[in-house]
């Protein structure tokens, strides 16, 4: 049985046009908004965040075994407030994972939900990744 390739991959070059399309087209409003909020005219909003694969392994193991009939995950953007448990992270943008499940009479074929998805509000979502440094860095980062 050989590698199965997950749906929706995509090259460099697309990963490359989706980050700088969302450069020019949101970041100079989300950077104006960081700037205000923090009071730092020289602080800028994050462009990603970073989860090692021990973190996603870890989480995907606990979402099997807290929620069963989980069938995937929702990524929704969020906001750091001004005293985050991380105060470098105050007032920047973030991701978090939340598992879904079908709703009754939705049904799964092979990767693709045909139906509703719904999130799965009594189980926890996973959060903290690491910002780029610095965290207005775009994609690729490179050493």
């Amino acid at each position: 049985m050989g590698l199965k390739l997950p749906n929706g991959l995509i090259t460099p070059e697309e990963a490359k046009k989706l980050n700088q399309e969302f450069i020019k087209t949101r970041s100079k409003d989300l950077n104006k908004i960081v700037k205000e909020e923090s009071g730092n005219p020289k602080k800028k909003d994050a462009l990603s965040s970073w989860f090692s694969l021990e973190e996603i392994k870890n989480y995907l193991a606990y979402l099997e075994s807290k929620a069963p009939d989980a069938n995937g995950i929702r990524v929704y953007f969020g906001a750091y407030g001004k005293k985050p448990v991380e105060t470098e992270k105050s007032n920047t943008s973030t991701v978090f994972f939340v598992p879904t499940r079908l709703v009754p009479g939705s049904y799964q074929n092979d990767d693709v939900a045909v139906g509703v998805n719904t999130d799965i509000s009594d189980v926890d979502g996973l959060n903290f990744g690491q910002q780029s440094d610095p965290p207005s860095s775009e994609y690729p980062q490179e050493i």
